[in-house]
C-alpha cells in the first residue's frame, strides 16, 4: 500500500516539530545544568557543594528539622572535627541516600548524625516529591536506580532534559547571578524570631494507629548498609508540641537490630511547649537550636557514643 503525498507531508513535517522539540529540550537542558553546576550561591550552591564537595568529618542529614537545628559551629568546637549541615526542607530518607551515594564516591565521614522526620522517613505519604532535587544528578553512579525503585515510570520522563529542571527554573537563574536564599555557615540555616502559641492548632493526642512507609523503611536499612565504618547515630530533636512516641517504632526497632545509637529529645521537658526555644511547632529558632547542639553534645558524651 503506498502512501499518500499528503500522509508523507504530515509524517515530514511531524518529525520535523519532534526534531525541533529535541533540539530545544536538548539546549536548554544543556544551559540549565550548565548554571546549576556554576550556581555562586543560594539552595543550589548549597545542594552542589553537598552532593560534589563536601569533605568533613561530621555531617547532619535530615529535612527542614536537621538544616535548622544542628550549629556546625558548636559541634566542630566542642568536638574538634569538621562538620557540614546537609539537612533539606521537606526532604528525608529517599533524597538523602541518593545524596549519601554521591558522596560515597568521593570519601567516607567519620561520623553522621540522622534527625529523624517522622513523615519524611517512616510515614506513608508520596514518595514522589522526595526525587526531585536528586533529578539533574540522574546519571550519577546508583541515583537512576532510586528513581526506579520509587517509580519505574520516571525513567521515561527522564528521557527530557529539561523535565530535570523544570521546578525550579527561577531559583536556578538566580543562584547563578544573584542568589535569594543564604547557603548557610555550614550549611546550617538557623531560624529567627520566637513562636506565637495563639498561632498554634490543637494536637489531637488520641491514639493513631500509624501507617508506616516499607519503601522508606527500605532506603533506611539501605542508608546503614552504606555507612559501615562510619558512626551512625540517629536523633529525634525537639518539637514543641512533644510527640508520641510510638511513631519511631520502626527506627526503634532497627535501631536495636543493628546497634545504632538513637538519641530521643521529643519530649524533652526543658523544650516541650517553651515559646523561647521555638519558631513555630516544629522547629527551633537559633537560640533553640544553639541550646539543643549543646545538649546533644552532652548527651553523646554521657552515653559514651562517639568513643
Amino acid at each position: 500500500m503506498q502512501i499518500s503525498n499528503t500522509m508523507k507531508q504530515f509524517l515530514i513535517k511531524l518529525l520535523a516539530l519532534f526534531s525541533i522539540i529535541f533540539i530545544i529540550d536538548f539546549l536548554l537542558g544543556y544551559v540549565f545544568n550548565h548554571m546549576v553546576e556554576g550556581a555562586v550561591g543560594g539552595n543550589n550552591g548549597r545542594i552542589n557543594y553537598i552532593c560534589n564537595q563536601t569533605n568533613e568529618e561530621m555531617l547532619v542529614f535530615g529535612s527542614s528539622r536537621a538544616d535548622h537545628h544542628y550549629n556546625p559551629k558548636i559541634l566542630m568546637d566542642s568536638l574538634g572535627v569538621s562538620c557540614y549541615n546537609c539537612g533539606e526542607d521537606g526532604n528525608g530518607i529517599i533524597l538523602n541516600y541518593g545524596r549519601l551515594l554521591m558522596m560515597l564516591e568521593r570519601y567516607r565521614p567519620k561520623i553522621i548524625f540522622y534527625d529523624v522526620a517522622i513523615g519524611f522517613d517512616l510515614l506513608t505519604n508520596d514518595n514522589h516529591k522526595y526525587i526531585g532535587k536528586l533529578k539533574p544528578y540522574y546519571e550519577r553512579n546508583g541515583i537512576k536506580q532510586v528513581f526506579l525503585t520509587v517509580d519505574n515510570k520516571e525513567q521515561w520522563k527522564m528521557l527530557s532534559q529539561l523535565y530535570r529542571y523544570n521546578s525550579s527554573f527561577l531559583t536556578i537563574i538566580a543562584d547563578r547571578f544573584h542568589p535569594i536564599s543564604s547557603m548557610g555557615f555550614q550549611g546550617f540555616r538557623p531560624l529567627e524570631g520566637q513562636m506565637d502559641k495563639m498561632k498554634v492548632s490543637k494536637v489531637d493526642r488520641k491514639p493513631k494507629a500509624y501507617q508506616f512507609d516499607s519503601l522508606k523503611i527500605d532506603f533506611l536499612n539501605k542508608f546503614i548498609d552504606k555507612t559501615e565504618n562510619i558512626k551512625l547515630v540517629f536523633v529525634e530533636s525537639p518539637l514543641w508540641y512533644g510527640m508520641d512516641t510510638l511513631q519511631l517504632a520502626p527506627i526503634r526497632e532497627i535501631c536495636m537490630q543493628r546497634n545504632i545509637p538513637l538519641i530521643d529529645f521529643s519530649n524533652n521537658p526543658k523544650f516541650v511547649g517553651n515559646n523561647e526555644y521555638f519558631k513555630d511547632g516544629s522547629h527551633l529558632n537559633a537560640r533553640g537550636a544553639d541550646e539543643f547542639t549543646k545538649d546533644l553534645i552532652k548527651e553523646l558524651r554521657k552515653r559514651k557514643v562517639l568513643e
